[in-house]
């Protein structure tokens, strides 16, 4: 039987570093950004949210 590696924690998986930038900090602006809805009809960040202001949170699943 092989023995498995043990995982890695998150928290190493992507240091802050400049080679793994952990994006915007709170407040600050996003850029511009187009992603697929449920359905996969592209939806445009600035264009969805009409000029207000939006809560963004991305959701990490549990596959890497």
């Amino acid at each position: 039987m092989t023995q498995q590696p043990e995982p890695t924690p998150p928290a190493r998986r992507m240091p802050e570093s400049d080679d793994f930038p952990t994006g915007p900090s709170v407040g600050e602006p996003l850029p511009d950004f187009t992603l697929p809805d449920q359905n996969g009809a592209p939806v445009n960040f600035a264009t969805a949210r009409a000029g207000k202001k939006a809560l963004v949170v991305f959701h990490r699943s549990v596959r890497w």
